[in-house]
């Protein structure tokens, strides 16, 4: 009887102690805190462009629309099932061409050169 009780001792200590082990250890320095934030494109885009081109706040708004609209229209493109990929790649091609002579339109020139070097860039 005094064995079987031991044992229960031992048994019930053992798993109380191993409950008591916090196996969260070290988890918090793998956690990315941006998993879960949303990045809005289209402003990190606006923003991205007003740094580089120095844009005033009437060049700002339009590029802002410009950019809201430029968006909608390929994620149309790409979400059609009637385009094929070839169809795909031409219609976006064309609407960037687009999208930067509109753009162009309400730069200023020292603007424009920033622009295209911005635009041969990520050519590259």
């Amino acid at each position: 009887m005094k064995k079987i009780f031991f044992l229960i001792l031992i048994g019930f200590s053992f798993f109380n102690s191993n409950a008591q082990v916090d196996r969260r250890i070290g988890t918090g320095q793998y956690k990315n805190g941006n998993q879960n934030k949303k990045v809005d494109l289209v402003e990190t885009s606006v923003e991205s462009l007003k740094e580089k081109l120095n844009l005033d706040g009437f060049q700002e708004a339009i590029v802002r629309n410009l950019v809201k609209d430029n968006q909608a229209k390929s994620k149309e493109i790409i979400e059609a099932v009637s385009y094929s990929d070839i169809e795909k790649k031409n219609l976006l091609t064309e609407l960037g061409e687009k999208f930067n002579t509109e753009i162009k339109k309400i730069l200023l020139p020292e603007q424009i050169e920033k622009y295209e070097k911005l635009i041969s860039k990520n050519k590259r």
